[in-house]
């Protein structure tokens, strides 16, 4: 693994000249990850389990996200921004409390997606190829953020199954997340998202790189000012009478000139 020094290119073009990614909306997941490492051909074998390298190779249908909060930090460099997004899924086959399903008509996708409410992360946003669809209204948004935090113990009530089919989604009901098969789907998942996992935490190890690469070189430079300072004080002390002696010089020259 090292650090890509060159000017970064995009694979696919430029990307980050599309509007900024917002919350709701519905994007395509990229197929070629970027990040500021650059990993070797073993390395990449280690940190993508097979069902990652199979989707990153074409072999697996696409994937999609949504946007759950938009870039983190405005002063980061553009290419490397951080998004919040929630998994979505292709398969519609493991509906649960906590795997709710987006009918087409409220995508615009094309087809049914399985939101993963309970699987929301951070991604780098060159690693969005593009939006597709609609972009989801409030209330489902809040509906598939509001079970998600409920599942995390991050509030006290979550919304009723009736409140879920009244914004359009619908819910498995009775079907629960300790169920083994569910349980082995999750897996899954959290396996493949080590596409998403994999570039932010390089883009992390390049931030604490950088960081002490320049804590390295502001202390050299403040080292190597103190060694100036504290060597033209020790050379003038050595030496006090060298001012004097240039002074009665360059007086004796001016009397010769004269």
């Amino acid at each position: 693994m090292r650090i890509n020094y060159s000017e970064y290119r995009f694979s696919q073009g430029s990307r980050l000249n599309q509007q900024p990614p917002q919350p709701g909306e519905i994007w395509q997941v990229n197929r070629s990850v970027d990040s500021p490492l650059e990993f070797s051909w073993q390395e990449k074998q280690n940190l993508f389990p097979d069902s990652a390298r199979r989707f990153l190779a074409g072999n697996s249908p696409p994937r999609y996200v949504m946007i759950v909060k938009e870039p983190e930090s405005p002063v980061a460099a553009e290419e490397w921004q951080v998004v919040s997004v929630m998994v979505l899924s292709l398969n519609t086959d493991f509906l649960s409390s906590v795997d709710l399903l987006i009918p087409a008509n409220l995508s615009g996708v094309g087809q049914d997606l399985l939101a993963q409410t309970w699987h929301v992360l951070p991604m780098l946003r060159c690693n969005l190829s593009h939006p597709i669809g609609k972009r989801l209204s409030r209330e489902v948004y809040d509906l598939l953020l509001n079970v998600g935090d409920y599942y995390h113990g991050l509030i006290d009530e979550v919304p009723s199954a009736s409140e879920i089919e009244l914004g359009g989604l619908k819910i498995g009901k009775g079907v629960t997340e300790q169920q083994p098969e569910l349980q082995a789907f999750h897996q899954q998942e959290e396996a493949w998202s080590a596409v998403l996992n994999v570039p932010v935490a390089a883009y992390n190890v390049y931030l604490k790189t950088m960081n002490l690469t320049a804590a390295i070189v502001e202390d050299a430079v403040q080292i190597e000012q103190e060694l100036i300072e504290s060597g033209a004080r020790l050379w003038v002390q050595s030496q006090p009478n060298f001012y004097r002696e240039n002074w009665r010089t360059s007086g004796d020259d001016r009397a010769v000139k004269k």
